[in-house]
Formats: structure tokens, C-alpha cells, sequence
């Protein structure tokens, strides 16, 4: 749908005062930098080293960091393990801690039992103002698809779909296809992709001006 540039660039500042406010109800009516550092740095200390015995809360802060710089990406435990100089049983047990604690979400693939638990699971923050918190607006692609997988969540058991090396964001269990390209097109082998494939319903989601037909408006 074509969108105005004056109100296109109205959308887009909507999407940038939703990644820094984040969705949760105390931020947003106050919003607060320090109340989403004393939010993670809680959570941590707490709910993760202090419950699990864990001494070297630093590592944690420094793989969740890591964590937040790839939302919206596969997750490589070996890769991780190897920047901080863990084992990879260690990295996978920090992985599931932040699962456990609600501060990431990991989405399976789509496909066979094997596939689904063998393959890399693609990580999302539990909220956009987190996220910011720890890298700032340096993709604002990833921000609109991680607050896609928010929108959906709760509503469909989600997947990602991936066959021949090319990887589709999003496919529910009601069989629609669901792409993020914030303000870019789908092209290549990709667009090859998304086209053959048989779901019920497709949408390539460009802009805050889609998000209507996932049945949601964005904040404004």
C-alpha cells in the first residue's frame, strides 16, 4: 500500500518512540532508561545468578548483551561460547536462564521433529525498550520484527520457516506466511520462495501501515 512520505515519516516516528518506550505499562507512562537497566540487572542478580549459584554475573551481562545484538537472528551457541570463552554446555545453560526468566523468547523452525530440535532457534527480546537499552537504534528492521513475534505470540504457535538456505520470518499454525521488511522489498531467491510456498495467506509486512491485517494497530 502506498503511503505518503509526510505520513510515512509520521509511522516511522511512531516506530521510534515505541523502541525506545518499550510496551511495559511503567515504562511507557514514565519512561526510563534506568527502570529498564534495574529491570535486567534484578532479574540477573536474582532470578538467575543468586537462585543458580552463579558468581560471575559480568558473563551474564555480557552474553545477554549478545543476545540483544542478534534478536531476530538464529542463535549460534558455539558462536557465543566462543566470544566469551565458554564452554557450549555453559552457553546453552545461560541460553534456557534468560528463556526461563522471560527476558528472550526462541522460536523454533518450521518442518520435522528432527528439524525443529535440531536446527538453531531464532531469539526475540520480551520487549523493544530492553532491547534498545543494549544497542540502540542501529536496526530498526529487527525492532519491527521482533514487535511482529510480540503481536503474534500469544495468538498462534509460531514458527520460522526456512528451505534451501533462505529464511522466511514467520509461519503459524493456521498456515499463513508472514515476512518483515521494514521499508525494504523482498527480492531474489527469497521472493522465489515465498511465492511457491502453499500457505493459506501470505503478507510481506513493509511498514507500520500493514500491521491491520495482523489485526493490531501500532501504538500512536
Amino acid at each position: 500500500m502506498h503511503v505518503a512520505r509526510k505520513d510515512q515519516q509520521l509511522l516511522d516516528s511512531y516506530v521510534g518512540d515505541n523502541v525506545r518506550e518499550g510496551g511495559l505499562p511503567e515504562n511507557v507512562l514514565q519512561p526510563s532508561r534506568a527502570y529498564f537497566m534495574n529491570l535486567v540487572d534484578d532479574i540477573i542478580q536474582k532470578d538467575i545468578a543468586a537462585f543458580r549459584g552463579l558468581r560471575d554475573q559480568q558473563v551474564l551481562r555480557d552474553y545477554f548483551t549478545l543476545l540483544m545484538e542478534r534478536s531476530g537472528k538464529q542463535v549460534s551457541i558455539n558462536k557465543i561460547s566462543n566470544i566469551l570463552k565458554i564452554s557450549p554446555d555453559t552457553s546453552r545453560r545461560y541460553l534456557g536462564y534468560f528463556e526461563e526468566t522471560y527476558l528472550v523468547h526462541l522460536l523454533p523452525r518450521w518442518g520435522t521433529t528432527n528439524e525443529r530440535i535440531l536446527s538453531p532457534k531464532k531469539l526475540y527480546a520480551c520487549d523493544l525498550g530492553i532491547q534498545y537499552l543494549f544497542i540502540g537504534e542501529r536496526d530498526l528492521g529487527s525492532y519491527f520484527e521482533n514487535y511482529i513475534f510480540l503481536l503474534l505470540r500469544d495468538r498462534q504457535k509460531l514458527s520460522y520457516y526456512y528451505e534451501n538456505g533462505v529464511e522466511i520470518g514467520f509461519f503459524t499454525e493456521d498456515q499463513t506466511l508472514i515476512e518483515s521488511k521494514y521499508n525494504a522489498e523482498m527480492e531474489g531467491k527469497q521472493l522465489q520462495v515465498f511465492r511457491d510456498h502453499p500457505a493459506q495467506r501470505k503478507y510481506v509486512m513493509n511498514s507500520v501501515n500493514d500491521l491491520p491485517v495482523l489485526g493490531t494497530q501500532w501504538e500512536t
